[in-house]
């Protein structure tokens, strides 16, 4: 089932399986997708902090996808770190940085998996997904300041 989701001005599309979230996407829902409020809900319960308001699953990603998945998912609201970061704090080297950038291509659950929040090593964006002025808005929402197109020292978080 496909449910469409408002989130903070940014339309989601979401995909069930027995009531369970499997794929998120951003951009525009299809026309036979239900807008659901209370997932909306839920959804806003976990970005606040409320880990259970929201059933999720990985499917069919293997486990080092799911190793940086799950360190992403402790990044701070309102806090960045860099893919040499989450590298180094999953496989205890930042050789895997590009691997971690491609992890988060692949992100199948934006927002629950915030790879909004992993930035590059100087505080420049980087890439995303759901376009780079949609990652913007995402870290604005969040509280992180972006100066001259970069995130200032001040929010990364030690992983």
């Amino acid at each position: 089932m496909i449910k469409c989701v408002n989130f903070n001005g940014i339309p989601l599309s979401i995909t069930l399986i027995d009531g369970v979230v499997v794929k998120i996407a951003f951009g525009k829902c299809k026309k036979n997708a239900e807008n659901d409020v209370s997932l909306r809900n839920a959804l806003v319960q976990y970005w606040n902090g409320d880990e259970e308001a929201i059933k999720y699953t990985f499917e069919d990603v293997n486990v080092n996808l799911k190793l940086v998945y799950k360190k992403v998912q402790q990044i701070p609201r309102g806090k960045v770190a860099s893919y040499g970061a989450v590298s180094k704090a999953v496989f205890g080297t930042v050789k895997y940085a590009r691997f971690v950038g491609q992890a988060m291509r692949l992100n199948p659950l934006p927002i629950i998996v915030p790879c909004h929040r992993v930035v590059k090593s100087d505080g420049t964006l980087g890439g995303f997904g759901g376009t780079v002025p949609l990652k913007k808005k995402l870290l604005k929402v969040e509280g992180v300041k972006i100066k001259n197109g970069k995130v200032p020292l001040s929010y990364f978080a030690r992983l």
